[in-house]
């Protein structure tokens, strides 16, 4: 867990997002299945990309629609990868607009397998403070490295009402 977690009321802020073209992976899954309905996405998204010659403009994005929890709960995920333009159609993958997104956010250094804690914390922040879920949560990687996990950053965004 981040120190800023150890204060719960400096842990969220507020903040739109930028809207964003993106080339995406959509699927439908449970967060019991997630890991074999995601595997390799976002390398594939990378490599397409490089095929197509997209220029990409920044990390990748993980989006939820309908996720609450509840390991059993079926919910929607696009992994996004974010985009200057369309280009050619690709085989495999949509292209997407995002509009700009209200979220509350917090950036999260450490381990994705040890998030689940500050999941927790983030909600009771967000409803402590009156906030509404608007049903959305995206995951911004800024940092990934997978050979010492403990070093990966991500900027987890739940979307208000």
């Amino acid at each position: 867990m981040t120190t800023e977690l150890t204060s719960p009321a400096n842990a969220l802020q507020v903040k739109e997002t930028q809207p964003f073209t993106a080339l995406c992976f959509t699927t439908h899954a449970t967060l019991l299945t997630l890991p074999q309905q995601t595997d390799g996405s976002a390398q594939r998204l990378f490599q397409e990309a490089t095929r197509l010659g997209l220029t990409i403009t920044g990390p990748i994005h993980w989006i939820y629609t309908g996720v609450n929890g509840d390991e059993t709960n079926e919910f929607q995920l696009e992994v996004a990868l974010p985009i200057s333009q369309p280009g050619d159609p690709s085989d495999a993958f949509i292209y997407r607009s995002f509009r700009s997104f209200r979220c509350a956010c917090h950036s999260y250094t450490g381990s994705w397998s040890d998030s689940g804690p500050v999941y927790d914390a983030l909600f009771a922040q967000l409803y402590r403070d009156g906030y509404q879920n608007d049903g959305h949560i995206r995951e911004v990687y800024a940092v990934v490295d997978l050979e010492n996990p403990s070093n990966c950053v991500t900027e987890i965004q739940i979307g208000l009402v």
